[in-house]
């Protein structure tokens, strides 16, 4: 598969993309030889910004403040949107469902559905299905692809199973059909919105908002399991739709892309956000004019990072994404959406891997599988049994094995004995989770055909070796099978055919059976790459090897079934990570796409080798067994080699094993679908009537400098009712136009009402709900995410309240009074000195403001250098960063260019002459006579964001008796290479090769 790398790009990206806004207008290749147009498409979106007050996510605070406050007089939410988790008090920006439904020739057709929730859940599918059903749609439950974000800082309230309840909230019936009504509402706008078609498609690789989660480290036997730092699936899918409506102008229609990494940039800031994932659709979409539908594939590996924080220090960016904040979660996307464009304009210039189709075939694939012969129940809290007979027991506990102290053991080698005798003992014991966590009782694997593009998913939190051993079995390449990842191997990468060197040197003393001893290649340049040294036995090291390399096949056959979940002592008999079988050349597919987090949720799932490492959090949320991967991958395989007609008989008896459990989802799932409506209605019925007059301003913005916020505060609908949508306008030639949305560029938030009366103010209707738009004028670092220019600009709110009880909600509109943005005026011109041979100098402060004082909480600064307040914490290269600062990505400061020395004589009359500057110092040549004072004026100094010094520099006066002093012409002067943003080209140039 051909992938051109993201580090060939950044020079570009530096004289474009990075320092200047991303392309005004869309470009599209027009092709007048298209072939047949047969596919049509559609793009729908809706809101999912289920209501502030609810908790935001999983490091929300478990709280009982709703209790206490109603007493003490503290906020109160009285319409109970969280149960157990400290509630949100605002938006910093909209969650959404984004559709695009496909439809081929035949009328075969899916949907392919984003959301920005911490998980998928079958359930609320089969509820969004009902209701599409009942609204006469053509999309059935079956053709829906739906894939989590995995946000980590969005309400999660969708499952009836309790597991979830402990790092989020409690199920909540009227969130659940709320989230169901949106879902059917972006699916039913796709499929309104359908015209004619193409489609293309390809990957490129990116590797800078990128980590690696699963980190490296000591198995039990001492040797290496987890990954490199700068390891992971780096491929970035990304499917183009054009609208060929008019086939003579194609016209940019949606935007698919897949690419491991996760929203969990945040802590506990009590928002409700897209994290990184809203400023992304954002850039992508007003790049390329198509709005962006996200999904990712190696989601369970990557939620860290940076995976090259060599690289993106050099940028000028803090290397660090996750629990970094919202303006290094921009940072990261940026890079991102440079990389989704890049990918985005080869589809669009014909150099795709799949070339634009608009005649393809479309089909939809489930299976809801069994759980393996030998492990047929989905489990939790799996804890090795070695570890437990050498003295340390363990017991699973949220999710993971909690083991005491090491206790007495009566023999140190029963372990080794009993393996060598062959007994089979399982290697490890877990619990029963269906309920608990799963809501079903079988995986639910999918596989949707869009031409030569598959999306397949495991409906789990996929590792790394699962995606990528996915993707070798099921594309059209052969032999180029992903095994897993090994650290004393080449690793050769399945999409591109890179060779990546083994991280570890391997030695043998005494061979054939000697110990052995790994260190550090040499060879390997990759920075935070490996694990310093290892020394094994070498039973331990061909157990390591035959674990990952070994061919799984057979593991879970009749005759193997009482020895499946225990590991053979004759290492050439070990069933190792991943099943060698393929698709051919005519079965597979160009592109094949593995999605983690779609459709439903089985757990973390990682490979058989680190299941059998150690005991570890992942390892214990991997549902069925030590070779759950396996399990899922292969029938995921033969799942897309059906979607090509070949026939999948053991698929097809293992759908069989699962139907009675089918008829208990069905049940389920209509009992739970015909509740949640019952009290959706009745829910809202019941709210009172919003206190009025809605929709009236109450504190209008002033004008600002940039490195400052402009506040907006209106009377609108209770947070059950109103959740408004804000946007910030520019005037333009006399007309307003839209600058800034909420996609975190505008950030709401709402006053709850105080204590005791808090709940009789409300259901009396006397309550009155006071909202707040913010918006941040600044420097943007990159300078291509947008600065803000100076100018004229207005709020403009969009809401709904309820105008009495039992009433349907009505809209509202509102604009603010205009407000002004004008330049910074703190750049400070310091120590002018002026020599005897008319020589000038003086410093420049070009250091621009970290913070502002704001009504958000989140906005908050502990100064310089990391201490108790987590405000400020160290990138990856131990650098201290402000987190909590301002919601935007500020640049530091800006460089100078252009200076102006001011020289008033004794007439009055003046003169300026020009200087140079060398960073922050500058230097003039003048002729001067005595008693001229010389200065640098107000507005003498402007940066490259055009901020300017506002005072005007202390002056010095030219000594009487003086003799005047003839200008060369020229001062010292100091050239340095040209800057953008503070990112030397050389240095990017340097960073790009």
């Amino acid at each position: 598969m051909r992938r051109s790398l993201s580090l060939l790009v950044v020079p570009a990206l530096v004289a474009g993309l990075l320092s200047a806004p991303l392309i005004a207008e869309a470009q599209v290749a027009e092709e007048p030889d298209h072939g047949p147009i047969t596919v049509k498409a559609g793009y729908g979106e809706a809101d999912a910004t289920w209501h502030v007050g609810a908790g935001a996510g999983q490091y929300s605070r478990k709280s009982p403040d709703n209790v206490i406050n109603s007493v003490s007089g503290g906020d109160v939410d009285p319409h109970g949107h969280s149960i157990a988790q400290q509630d949100s008090y605002g938006v910093h920006s909209r969650l959404s469902y984004r559709a695009i439904v496909v439809q081929d020739a035949e009328g075969d057709q899916v949907a392919v559905v984003k959301s920005d929730s911490y998980l998928a859940q079958d359930y609320l599918l089969r509820r969004a299905a009902q209701i599409l059903l009942l609204d006469g749609s053509g999309i059935s439950y079956d053709e829906i692809f739906h894939m989590a974000s995995h946000n980590h800082s969005s309400p999660y309230y969708f499952t009836p199973s309790p597991g979830p309840w402990v790092f989020q909230d409690a199920f909540d019936i009227r969130a659940f059909e709320y989230h169901a009504r949106a879902m059917a509402d972006a699916i039913r706008a796709a499929e309104g919105a359908m015209v004619p078609a193409r489609m293309g498609a390809t990957t490129v690789q990116h590797n800078l908002f990128k980590g690696m989660i699963q980190r490296k480290g000591i198995s039990d036997d001492g040797t290496p399991r987890g990954y490199p730092d700068d390891f992971g699936d780096l491929g970035l899918s990304v499917i183009r739709f054009d609208d060929m409506s008019n086939a003579a102008a194609p016209k940019p229609l949606a935007t698919l892309i897949n690419f491991g990494q996760h929203p969990e940039g945040l802590d506990d800031h009590d928002l409700i956000t897209g994290d990184f994932v809203a400023p992304l659709e954002r850039f992508v979409e007003r790049e390329t004019g198509a709005p962006l539908v996200f999904g990712q594939g190696d989601v369970g590996s990557a939620e860290a990072g940076p995976g090259r924080p060599d690289l993106v220090a050099e940028l000028g960016i803090p290397a660090r994404w996750s629990h970094a904040g919202h303006a290094q979660g921009e940072r990261g996307a940026y890079l991102l959406a440079s990389d989704v464009a890049e990918a985005w304009r080869q589809i669009g210039a014909g150099t795709p891997l799949v070339p634009f189709s608009g005649d393809f075939d479309v089909a939809a694939g489930n299976a809801f599988v069994a759980g393996p012969y030998s492990h047929p129940y989905p489990s939790v809290n799996a804890c090795r049994t070695e570890t437990t007979l050498e003295g340390r027991p363990g017991v699973g506990t949220a999710a993971e094995c909690t083991r005491g102290p090491q206790g007495p053991q009566p023999d140190p080698q029963l372990w080794e004995k009993l393996k060598a005798a062959g007994v089979p003992i399982p290697d490890n014991y877990d619990t029963p989770s269906y309920f608990a966590l799963e809501e079903n009782f079988r995986l639910k694997l999918q596989a949707f055909k869009m031409g030569e593009v598959l999306l397949a998913s495991c409906a789990c939190e996929a590792q790394v070796d699962l995606i990528l051993n996915f993707e070798s079995r099921a594309n059209e390449v052969q032999g180029d099978i992903w095994d897993g990842f090994d650290w004393t191997s080449e690793n050769r990468l399945p999409q591109t055919g890179e060779v990546l060197p083994a991280r570890m040197s391997c030695t043998q003393e005494n061979p054939p059976d000697g110990n052995w001893t790994c260190t550090r290649n040499p060879n390997d340049p990759r920075p935070r790459a490996v694990l310093g040294s290892f020394e094994a036995t070498d039973y331990e090291y061909r157990r390591m090897k035959a674990q990952i390399h070994n061919d799984a096949a057979g593991w879970d056959a009749a005759e193997n079934i009482v020895q499946a979940l225990s590991e053979p002592f004759d290492t050439s008999k070990i069933y190792g990570n991943f099943t060698k079988e393929e698709l051919s050349p005519a079965e597979g597919y160009k592109l094949a796409v593995g999605v983690g987090h779609g459709g439903d949720y089985n757990g973390y799932t990682v490979s058989y080798r680190e299941y059998q490492s150690w005991d570890d959090y992942r390892k214990s949320l991997t549902s069925y067994g030590p070779h759950t991967a396996d399990y899922m991958v292969t029938r995921m395989v033969q799942l897309a080699a059906s979607l090509n007609g070949v026939p999948q008989p053991e698929l097809e008896a293992d759908i069989a094993r699962g139907l009675p459990d089918e008829g208990r989802q069905v049940a389920m799932s209509t009992a739970l679908g015909a509740t949640s409506l019952a009290a959706w209605e009745a829910w809202t019925k019941a709210l009172p009537a919003d206190k009025g007059p809605v929709g009236e301003a109450i504190d209008q913005p002033e004008g600002i400098k940039r490195f400052d916020a402009a506040t907006f505060k209106w009377r609108g609908g209770s947070n059950a009712t109103d959740n408004p949508v804000v946007r910030v306008e520019r005037l333009v030639d006399g007309a307003w136009t839209r600058y800034a949305d909420s996609s975190g560029e505008v950030q709401t938030k709402v006053e709850f009402p105080d204590g005791a009366n808090a709940f009789v103010d409300t259901y009396s209707g006397d309550q009155e709900w006071i909202w707040t738009a913010n918006f941040e004028a600044f420097n943007a670092h990159p300078a291509g995410i947008g600065s803000t220019p100076e100018g004229e600009y207005r709020f403009v709110v969009e809401g709904t309240h309820r105008p009495a009880p039992a009433a349907d909600l009505v809209d509202y509109d509102l604009e603010s009074k205009p407000f002004t943005v004008t330049a910074w005026n703190g750049i400070a011109v310091r120590d002018l000195t002026v020599g005897p041979d008319g020589s000038i100098s003086f410093d420049v402060d070009t250091s621009y403001p970290k913070t502002y004082e704001s009504e958000f909480p989140y906005i908050r600064s502990s100064g310089e250098t990391p201490g108790g307040d987590d405000v400020v914490k160290n990138d990856e290269l131990g650098k201290p960063f402000c987190t909590t600062c301002s919601f935007r990505p500020w640049a530091s400061s800006g460089t100078v260019t252009s200076a102006t020395v001011t020289i008033e004589h004794p007439s009055g009359k003046t003169d300026t002459v020009p200087a140079t500057c060398d960073g922050t110092s500058c230097h003039a040549q003048a002729t001067l006579h005595p008693n001229d004072r010389v200065y640098v004026e107000s507005g003498g100094v402007v940066d490259s964001y055009g901020e300017v010094n506002g005072d005007r520099s202390d002056e010095v006066v030219v000594a009487p008796g003086t003799p005047a002093q003839n200008a060369p012409g020229k001062g010292p002067t100091g050239t340095s290479e040209p800057v953008i943003d503070g990112w030397a080209h050389a240095d990017i140039q340097a960073a790009g090769r």
